[in-house]
């Protein structure tokens, strides 16, 4: 017998308590990861790949944020 992983059709991102992002599952296609303010990143074949391209935004984003760019 066989266990296959499943993954939730939506998960959140957070860094602390702030929210970087989501993955939705999209079926065969793969997961398509979304920035908090929900620009598509792409579909991943991951959702594990998913969530670090979520968080690579979110850590470029944050010398913009500093500097009041965003």
């Amino acid at each position: 017998m066989t266990s296959v992983a499943s993954s939730s059709p939506m998960v959140s991102i957070y860094d602390g308590q702030r929210c970087c992002g989501w993955v939705f599952a999209r079926g065969r296609q793969g997961f398509e990861a979304f920035t908090a303010a929900q620009q598509s990143l792409g579909i991943f074949a991951t959702q594990r790949e998913a969530a670090t391209a979520i968080m690579r935004e979110a850590a470029a984003a944050i010398p913009a944020i500093v500097e009041g760019k965003r």
